[in-house]
């Protein structure tokens, strides 16, 4: 099978890169504001300051994290027909992470976002058949911040069949998500077998740990949940400015929390995942480019460089505020360009505004964007079946191919458009001469009215009331 692909960078560029990683934790260091993981990089072998919250990784340590971490990780589902097997074979797509805003379904206003919206948004993933697990696409805004992600989590959990992957902010918020989702799988060991959640855990850049994700993080790694370690140096601001210099900060701070992880439990499952930026220079955000999209291709290809599955980011990429020319052509260059590398997760579905804001219509037409670039990746076989000599030379000149047995045995393989219009002007205006986002507006309908998500048992709900209530009482 002839299938399209990219990498673009050499044994030696990719040798080059991690090298400078490694010499970055050896004579920089890492700034760690966590006693905890100070203590176990000290045990290690690390050299730790107390005093100055910091820690220079020898080369071996970082070797010995590599060998530590599992070359493939199982993302569990709640149903188990959407497990997931992260083995740098095969593309998955995640809804995009924790935007504060929604383009409300209904009225078009752009408003901050609520836990009715985690909703909407959990059961449209559900739906979606190139919907492979859920990062909330939208923020609960109307719960207090210290039981948020608790929140979150649940609610996801509860509208979904898919793995779900969110945030973690402290040990405690930790905690209590391993409890709610032991009781949904039946106990911790289950969960240690089947873990239904991963997390996140991002650094702050330049070679910074937070106290709090770094120990939630320790506290999920002892209980069997994968954790993406996700840089985001900006080019320029927390970061070189050249790309190379950009992916050596991605490389150093990705190890960093790796040996945290490895070493506070061996065999932690990790993800090598990014969210490296490219930087407006007169406004200081960030924005998508050429470059942008070049350093997470390059990322995804270092996380293979060290055998790791890799989530990099795509379609949160889009700086439209609308569903407009812009948004699309932007999606669709980074949906397909991205998915050339072959991505374990590509993360950013549903995303508007720099993945500010979530859009349901935009979601739906993501998926029919990554409908058509998954065939495009798969490309075609050359062999004696698909030369099709016998049926030319049957058919010959001037003939027709549509009543073929060879015809009605492969049509099928090709790609049919399910939202997209395809059809002559005067059918278009027969049907009513909708616009896409018009279209989409009418699949959000439908599926919100229509799409039923197996529900969690009643008793576990009521076990899992009782533990949101002991959260509440302790975290606020």
């Amino acid at each position: 099978m002839s299938k399209p692909r990219i990498n673009f960078l050499s044994q030696d560029e990719l040798d080059a890169i991690h090298n400078a990683a490694l010499g970055v934790l050896e004579k920089t260091g890492i700034r760690v504001l966590s006693k905890q993981a100070l203590d176990i990089l000290k045990k290690a072998g690390a050299k730790v300051d107390y005093t100055n919250n910091h820690a220079s990784i020898p080369r071996k340590l970082v070797q010995e994290a590599l060998n530590m971490a599992p070359k493939t990780v199982t993302y569990a589902a709640r149903n188990p027909k959407h497990d997931l097997l992260l083995n740098k074979q095969k593309a998955h797509f995640l809804a995009t992470g924790g935007p504060p805003f929604m383009l409300d379904w209904e009225t078009g206003e752009h408003r901050y976002s609520t836990s009715e919206d985690i909703v909407r948004c959990c059961t449209i993933a559900d739906s979606l058949d190139h919907v492979d697990l859920i990062w909330p696409l939208a923020t609960a805004m109307d719960v207090p911040a210290p039981l948020r992600y608790i929140v979150e989590m649940y609610t996801c959990l509860k509208s979904s069949g898919k793995h779900f992957e969110g945030d973690t902010t402290s040990a405690k918020e930790a905690q209590y998500q391993i409890e709610i989702a032991a009781a949904i799988v039946g106990g911790r060991e289950e969960l240690r077998k089947r873990p239904i959640f991963s997390h996140v855990i991002c650094t702050l850049s330049p070679l910074s740990y937070d106290k709090g994700a770094t120990e939630a993080s320790i506290e999920l790694a002892k209980a069997g949940i994968p954790a993406a370690i996700y840089p985001m140096p900006a080019t320029g601001e927390t970061s070189p400015v050249t790309l190379a210099g950009t992916m050596v900060m991605n490389d150093a701070e990705f190890l960093g929390g790796l040996v945290i992880q490895e070493f506070a439990s061996p065999g932690a499952p990790v993800v090598y995942a990014t969210d490296a930026g490219t930087v407006d220079f007169k406004s200081g955000t960030t924005i998508p480019s050429p470059e942008g999209s070049l350093i997470h291709l390059a990322l995804n290809q270092l996380a293979h460089y060290h055998d790791l599955p890799s989530q990099i980011g795509i379609t949160g990429g889009s700086a439209s505020k609308l569903l407009d020319t812009q948004a699309g052509y932007e999606k669709a260059r980074t949906i397909l360009t991205h998915l050339l590398t072959t991505p374990d997760i590509a993360r950013g579905l549903g995303g508007l505004e720099r993945g500010r804001t979530t859009s349901l219509e935009a979601f739906v037409i993501d998926n029919e964007i990554i409908d058509y670039a998954l065939r495009f990746a798969q490309g075609f076989e050359i062999n004696d079946e698909t030369l099709a000599i016998d049926v030319i030379n049957k058919v010959g000149p001037g003939g027709i191919f549509l009543g073929e047995k060879h015809t009605l045995k492969h049509f099928r393989e090709r790609w049919m458009s399910r939202l997209s219009d395809i059809d002559s002007f005067e059918t278009w205006q027969k049907k009513g001469s909708k616009s896409i986002a018009e279209v989409a507006h009418e699949k959000v309908k439908e599926i919100l009215a229509t799409h039923k998500v197996e529900p969690i048992p009643e008793d576990t709900q009521k076990e899992i009331s009782k533990i949101l209530k002991r959260a509440e009482a302790e975290l606020l």
